[in-house]
């Protein structure tokens, strides 16, 4: 079996990063891809027993994680992402909390959403958070929430 790793960072081009990450630049404080109050969105979509990831984020934002089964087996989501903040989730899924246990389990054909803010740590402007399903140890996945800091466009 094949495993895929998929990652996304949630800034493509340092430009955009400053654009989005510091308010009244160019963009009277809001973020094109983001309507005042509105979440930011990551999809992750489950296929072939792989994880595919698009969207982004920023470090303090409202965040909505999309996460559909395509594949034709149940699956499961958890990471430390999700472990330090109050997560909603809303769709077909069920959240699995025991023993050693932190996850939520979608069936085949379905989808959930959850909705959380992370914050930013103080000593690291990249996070690197992975993901994996606890059904099937080898299907892994990482999320990078990037946040600059400084000049825009140096020198």
């Amino acid at each position: 079996m094949k495993l895929r790793r998929q990652v996304f960072t949630s800034l493509f081009a340092s430009m955009a990063v400053a654009a989005v990450a510091v308010p009244g630049f160019g963009l009277d404080g809001a973020s094109t891809a983001q309507a005042a109050g509105d979440p930011m969105k990551i999809e992750i979509v489950i296929k072939d027993k792989a994880y595919k990831v698009s969207g982004h984020t920023l470090p303090g934002e409202l965040t909505t994680v999309l996460i559909r089964n395509d594949d034709a087996i149940e699956h499961g989501f958890t990471s430390p992402l999700l472990f330090d903040v109050p997560v909603k989730m809303e769709g077909e899924g069920v959240y699995l909390k025991g023993k050693g246990v932190r996850a939520y389990h979608i069936r085949p054909g379905k989808s959930i959403t959850l909705t959380f803010t992370k914050g930013s740590t103080k000593d690291m402007e990249t996070q690197r958070l992975p993901f994996w399903c606890d059904m099937h140890p080898d299907m892994k996945g990482e999320v990078y929430i990037v946040e600059t800091r400084g000049e825009v466009g140096g020198g």
